[in-house]
């Protein structure tokens, strides 16, 4: 089986879980190609995303796909990448798995989004990962959330997923269930809410980050950093080269600078939102949806 695994992964916890994804497909003898996007501009801006994701996945028996949680939702770059994906055809099968890594406070319509946003697309989601991992946010806390995950723990739900996957293939092939109903798990005010509360509604104010000039060492680091390819080194200077508006409010450079020179508005009503790092956590931490 051909398997086609596709990530956005800004503090590469999501990366983690789809190198794990892929580790056990490849132990079970199948082939699979891993495409990362993150930081990528080719799969982020301009008119060619469609023709360089095609050209990325090469056909595909399965369709891995997934990304990080902020705010209660899947972050909005891998919605848009959902929609610029092939439409399934001989060479791009319908079956498709969505996982989401989050930082343990509340996964509520992540995955649910995901699934309808690739139904439309005329995809079939057969099974729904969630996966607990270090809240990056929370890096300069009193307490770090999850910081040790994703672990051995979740590597080892992550291979009861695949196992499950293949056995559905196996016995259903192209015939199997679309389970995105069971990504609806949130509770139904949970849903309700972050249904009115978008994920620009939530952040479309804090997205003022920028950099302290008097600050910065010109290390580059927020450069690389960064996975919506926010910053760029011009004449001498680090300078934000795209509108605060594709800011994803990672908090990636923030996290970096050894130089304390990015001004970062989220961090402190992240600290407030999450309690200092002592937020409740969600239970199950990590779990699978669907996959009848």
């Amino acid at each position: 089986m051909n398997v086609s695994i596709l990530v956005f992964s800004p503090s590469g916890h999501t990366l983690k879980v789809a190198k794990n994804i892929e580790k056990a497909f490849k132990e079970k003898d199948n082939t699979v190609r891993l495409i990362n996007i993150t930081g990528k501009p080719e799969f982020l801006y301009g008119e060619h995303i469609k023709e360089a994701l095609e050209k990325a996945l090469g056909e595909y028996d399965l369709l891995c796909i997934g990304g990080p949680l902020y705010a209660g939702h899947v972050e909005h770059t891998i919605l848009q990448t959902i929609g610029a994906l092939p439409v399934p055809d001989e060479q791009h099968s319908k079956l498709a798995v969505p996982f989401v890594s989050y930082g343990g406070v509340h996964s509520s319509v992540a995955l649910e989004e995901m699934g309808k946003k690739l139904r439309k697309k005329g995809y079939k989601s057969i099974l729904g990962i969630k996966i607990a991992a270090k809240h990056t946010l929370t890096s300069t806390y009193a307490n770090v959330i999850y910081e040790d995950k994703p672990g051995p723990e979740e590597e080892k739900l992550i291979a009861e997923a695949v196992e499950h996957v293949i056995s559905i293939i196996h016995t259903k092939g192209k015939d199997a269930e679309n389970q995105s109903k069971a990504f609806k798990y949130a509770p139904p005010k949970e849903r309700f809410l972050f249904k009115i509360f978008s994920q620009e509604k939530l952040h479309r104010n804090f997205k003022q980050v920028r950099i302290d000039a008097a600050k910065c060492i010109k290390c580059k680091k927020c450069i690389s950093a960064c996975p919506v390819d926010m910053f760029t080194y011009a004449d001498g200077e680090i300078v934000m080269h795209r509108d605060n508006s594709s800011c994803i409010l990672c908090a990636e450079c923030f996290h970096t600078c050894p130089a304390g020179a990015i001004e970062h508005p989220y961090i402190e009503m992240g600290r407030k939102r999450l309690n200092d790092g002592f937020a409740k956590l969600e239970e199950p931490a990590s779990a699978l949806y669907g996959g009848r």
